[in-house]
């Protein structure tokens, strides 16, 4: 029997149009390098800001002041673009560069915020973020354009582009778009510069209501099995979250927080998931890998993601013959995908995880909650479960063991988050010619030898490194691990 625990975390408290208030704090202001995440409500693209550009967004997550939230969700967040590099026609730049400031926050009923926030991530996103500054991909930096313009010419001492093959990629390109694009319910992680000061008369912050009564759900999930299996039989995911809810409210409210249902494998998928790969885009109804649970496969699988077919947050649903205050339960297990590379060991491309488990609970929570779809929540702690665990493909995390308890309600998709979400960068012929552009110029400057032994010696540096932090990283954890055995 599952034990009963008040973890009234963090993410209980983020999200709530109604539920009972948290009690003011004392706090006056919000310290510098503190962090919140912001969620766009408009999109931005590199190709048509211009320095001064207004941002706008709404709080996904309320900045923390002695632990405790200080601002209701969804209240407006406004931003400036402070610069901006478009790639244009790619005569000047080949990549972009966007740097956007957070100024402002407007809490109901109270004098806004003045704040100086600075991009720190962007959530499931293919560019990186340097110092406050979002950079986007060089679009000729994909796997054919790796082999076709650099590794072609290890072998040989050519010290100039082939011009049959820079012929054929012209004509054939595999092209991502190089500018940025952040569309309509991009999830920006930003952080504070500066110490921000807040007013004094705001109010207390509402929570989402908290289940009361664990005693039927204990007994309905004392025998639910800890972890998921391959079709091989090995341990795969941990069954961290059960909804309670019917099949069309859970579908409708993943569907209202912007999540997907993935598509089953297939000839089509499997190629369209390669296309997404070498093209370095995303697809948001990939395929998952099959995962078992009491021997059944998932009667749902859902992932969200946004640009990158690397990163994305993904969970398996199962149907339980149990029910709770008469509705039906579903059991899941979530993960977030943070990378991908091919494993010689597992003959094909395999995703690293994130090694906190909790971090991807708390998301499921806080997307459903800012959708409105979130009837109560609660936590049942699992003592026994170990809290350094593997995968299937040897990928280690970490976990509390807790079971996240989800009573969904009927909800509906805002069709304000997702309206004129896509940004055109100009014309078909526009784009066609910038990617000649773009094509000419990446040959001229890297289809020769000297620069493929420079990429070569540079992605094996990078790679060494890599493996070199994974298995520090791998060793920390086996030794926990074998420290919570009293090994």
């Amino acid at each position: 029997m599952f034990a009963h625990v008040g973890r009234f975390a963090a993410f209980l408290l983020l999200v709530a149009v109604v539920g009972f208030p948290v009690p003011a704090s004392a706090c006056d202001e919000l310290i510098a390098r503190s962090s919140f995440w912001v969620r766009l409500s408009a999109p931005v693209s590199s190709f048509t800001a211009k320095r001064g550009t207004i941002v706008r967004a709404i709080l996904l997550e309320s900045p923390q002041c002695e632990g405790v939230p200080v601002l209701p969700t969804r209240i407006p967040v406004e931003g400036r673009v402070l610069s901006v590099h478009r790639v244009g026609l790619g005569l000047w730049h080949e990549t972009a560069a966007l740097e956007i400031a957070f100024v402002r926050l407007t809490p109901p009923d109270s004098a806004p915020i003045q704040i100086n926030a600075r991009v720190k991530v962007v959530d499931n996103a293919r560019e990186s973020v340097r110092n406050g500054v979002i950079h986007g991909i060089r679009s000729t930096d994909t796997p054919q354009g790796m082999i076709s313009s650099r590794l072609k010419y290890l072998p040989s001492l050519h010290l100039y582009p082939d011009p049959y093959l820079l012929g054929y990629k012209m004509l054939f390109p595999i092209f991502p778009e190089p500018e940025i694009n952040l569309e309509v319910g991009t999830d920006i992680e930003v952080e504070l510069a500066e110490t921000a000061k807040l007013p004094d008369d705001l109010a207390p912050v509402p929570r989402l209501p908290v289940i009361a009564d664990y005693a039927e759900i204990d007994r309905g999930l004392a025998g639910l099995p800890e972890r998921t299996l391959t079709k091989k039989g090995k341990d795969a995911d941990v069954v961290n979250i059960v909804f309670a809810g019917s099949r069309d409210e859970l579908e409708e409210a993943f569907k209202a927080a912007g999540w997907f249902q993935s598509r089953p494998a297939s000839t089509h998928t499997v190629m369209r998931q390669f296309y997404a790969y070498l093209s370095r885009s995303s697809y948001a109804n990939a395929p998952m890998t099959t995962q078992l649970l009491e021997g059944r496969k998932a009667d749902l699988t859902l992932e969200k993601v946004f640009q990158s077919n690397e990163k994305r947050n993904h969970l398996r649903i199962w149907s339980l013959q149990y029910t709770w205050d008469g509705l039906p339960l579903w059991a899941s297990a979530a993960v977030r995908e943070t990378g991908a590379t091919f494993s010689v060991r597992h003959k094909g491309f395999i995703h690293h995880v994130s090694e906190d488990l909790d971090e991807e609970q708390e998301t499921i929570v806080r997307d459903l909650a800012i959708a409105g779809c979130v009837d109560s929540v609660g936590t049942i702690a699992r003592p026994d479960v170990d809290h350094v665990l593997r995968n299937a493909t040897g990928e280690y995390f970490r976990t509390t063991g807790s079971l996240e308890i989800i009573r969904v309600k009927p909800c509906k998709l805002d069709p304000a988050d997702v309206g004129g979400s896509h940004v055109k960068n100009g014309s078909w012929r526009y784009r066609y010619l910038r990617r000649e552009i773009l094509t000419v110029r990446s040959d001229l400057l890297r289809a020769n030898c000297i620069y493929g032994l420079f990429d070569l010696t540079r992605t094996a540096i990078s790679a060494v490194r890599q493996n070199y932090s994974r298995r520090a990283v791998a060793e920390e954890f086996r030794q926990e691990a074998e420290l919570a055995h009293g090994k």
